[in-house]
């Protein structure tokens, strides 16, 4: 019974401590205004509180976005789905020399402190699917 009561509070807690969805009219005005300024086309906005943060997914020309700010409006991080016309050439380099039978399945920019990375997930016939982080000059993360 002791067990049991210490796993619900652990859960409870978990779920306390983790992102939370929110209301559009719960988001500071500055910054939902600040977003809509900058992403005038995004569709499907969705907020979230993460503890004193804010996180907002949308989709703008049919691909998915994330960032997050900071409480006074800074951005964190963002992350955005892209094509994969958009790699960079050395990015492309690298996976067609580590990984030559390999298809690109999907592809995600993320951009922190002036960072970007790119997760690339690859598929091939038979095979379980490769994730790799890769850094803007080619060199996997």
């Amino acid at each position: 019974m002791k067990n049991l009561k210490i796993a619900a509070i652990a859960l409870l807690a978990t779920a306390t401590v983790s992102a939370q969805d929110i209301a559009n009219d719960k988001v500071p005005t500055s910054l939902n205004s600040s977003f809509q300024k900058a992403f005038p086309n995004a569709s499907d906005i969705e907020w979230e509180k993460d503890g004193v943060n804010f996180k907002v997914e949308f989709d703008q020309d049919n691909m998915e976005n994330e960032i997050w700010y900071s409480n006074n409006g800074e951005i964190l991080k963002t992350e955005k789905e892209l094509t994969l016309e958009d790699l960079p050439s050395a990015v492309i380099a690298t996976i067609k020399s580590k990984y030559p039978k390999y298809d690109i399945d999907e592809v995600e920019l993320s951009e922190a402190k002036g960072k970007k990375t790119y997760e690339v997930e690859l598929e091939k016939w038979f095979n379980e699917d490769v994730k790799l982080m890769i850094a803007e000059d080619g060199s996997i993360l």
